[in-house]
């Protein structure tokens, strides 16, 4: 399904202006587009904001978040970048506390507990109009806290410079990434600090057509009779495919498995159910036929189009379509 998907941007306050990501985004069976412009909302009550516009041509440092090791579906699931833009003519310390969950990234007086399970938290030294890119490679909910400080200081940790004196004023915000950020699209979150400690965000995005992500599944067989019922039927909720029916076998004591499900390309799901093998023992001598119920959810969008397979004795043959049609979900099938 080409679902064409507007990302807004996090934080909470008045609708801003539009913003541009750029171009060359892939989506899987797709060809290069260019960035659509997304819908922005901002932290300000005036708007204004549609991204960084630093003299730096690249960031003072970079900070990745996780890894990309475990990552399922890698091309569906791209990982989110934030950049935080010091706006001011004088450097400074910002405290980033980003928490997993979408939790808050809490105070300065957060328990040691608290501060040992945040992702980052860190109190960086700006330089005037310089960013800093934090880049979140694992799909989740993150919520950052940004605060900015007064003054300078030194040392480092990781290669970015920090401060741990000084002193957090109450000016700060805390921005938002939903797990839905994270798809074949790219995006970035643009943080603003202006000078007098007003922080606002943006967030901008392609806007390729995602595939269906498989999240979850079930199958269940049920006990086999004689009969010689080979269909099947289709149904559609949100977020969840329900296949149902039943495959033909040589006997009752066959039974059914879910073989496999895969996602052609971006508008189908195909279903396969193949028979097993008798577990044994002696069988009433009828052709048989095994009833299943399988679940399958998928995350953001489900497939337009459903085809389920049986398989039985190296044969395989399609024996029902399924089409989500408009807003009614009707549903046809074909034997």
């Amino acid at each position: 399904m080409h679902r064409r998907e507007l990302l807004g941007a996090v934080g909470t306050g008045a609708v801003g202006v539009a913003g541009l990501l750029g171009t060359g985004a892939r989506g899987a069976g797709q060809e290069t587009e260019t960035a659509a412009t997304t819908t922005a909302e901002t932290t300000s009550e005036d708007g204004g904001f549609d991204g960084i516009e630093s003299s730096a041509d690249r960031p003072f440092a970079t900070i990745s978040v996780g890894t990309r090791a475990n990552v399922v579906r890698s091309e569906n699931n791209r990982p989110h970048a934030i950049r935080v833009w010091n706006d001011s003519d004088r450097a400074r310390a910002i405290r980033l506390r980003l928490a997993r969950g979408g939790g808050s990234g809490g105070s300065d007086e957060s328990s040691e507990s608290d501060k040992s399970s945040a992702a980052l938290d860190r109190r960086v030294e700006f330089p005037a109009d310089g960013y800093l890119t934090v880049r979140l490679l694992e799909p989740g909910d993150y919520a950052l806290t940004v605060r900015p400080g007064d003054g300078t200081g030194e040392g480092g940790m990781g290669g970015v410079a920090t401060t741990a004196t000084a002193t957090a004023t109450a000016v700060g915000s805390t921005i938002e990434v939903p797990r839905s950020r994270f798809d074949c699209n790219d995006s970035r979150t643009d943080v603003r600090v202006a000078s007098d400690g007003a922080v606002r965000s943006v967030t901008t995005a392609t806007e390729i057509g995602c595939p269906p992500e498989e999240v979850g599944r079930t199958f269940t067989a049920f006990r086999g009779s004689c009969g010689s019922a080979d269909d099947a039927g289709v149904s559609f909720t949100d977020g969840l495919v329900e296949v149902s029916g039943s495959i033909r076998v040589p006997n009752p004591c066959y039974g059914a498995r879910l073989a496999d499900v895969s996602i052609p390309d971006a508008d189908t799901l195909r279903v396969t159910v193949a028979a097993t093998d008798p577990s044994g023992g002696v069988c009433v001598q009828c052709v048989g036929s095994v009833e299943y119920a399988a679940d399958l959810r998928f995350r953001d969008s489900v497939p337009r189009t459903v085809e389920v397979v049986h398989r039985r004795g190296g044969e395989s043959a399609v024996v029902a379509t399924a089409t989500r049609g408009g807003s009614s979900g009707d549903v046809t099938t074909s034997e």
